[in-house]
């Protein structure tokens, strides 16, 4: 459980730095609308997801109810715009990683 933990963090945490070394190198124009603001949820499948979310209470200190845990941010651009990124361990039989559309 700790290594699948581990992979789920290291991921995240790479998709993460992704958007970020992107937004710096390059630069957004009006003839480029954006489709996609950001992250909306990380869902992932696990055996026990209530053992799951104590783990990362206990080694990462994530405060996490039965629904998961949600993380709020500020947008780059506009630091007045708030984001939010649901992280969930499910009892599913898929992961899934949920995209922020511009649109909705």
């Amino acid at each position: 459980m700790k290594r699948t933990a581990l992979i789920i963090l290291a991921l995240v945490t790479s998709f993460g730095f992704g958007f970020a070394f992107k937004a710096i190198i390059t630069k957004q124009t009006d003839d480029q609308p954006k489709k996609v603001t950001g992250i909306g949820g990380i869902f992932f499948k696990c055996k026990d997801p209530k053992k799951m979310r104590d783990w990362y209470k206990t080694n990462l200190g994530l405060n996490a109810n039965a629904y998961g845990a949600v993380f709020e941010w500020h947008q780059g651009a506009d630091s007045t715009k708030k984001g939010f990124t649901q992280w969930s361990p499910l009892m599913k039989k898929q992961n899934t990683l949920n995209l922020r559309p511009k649109t909705l």
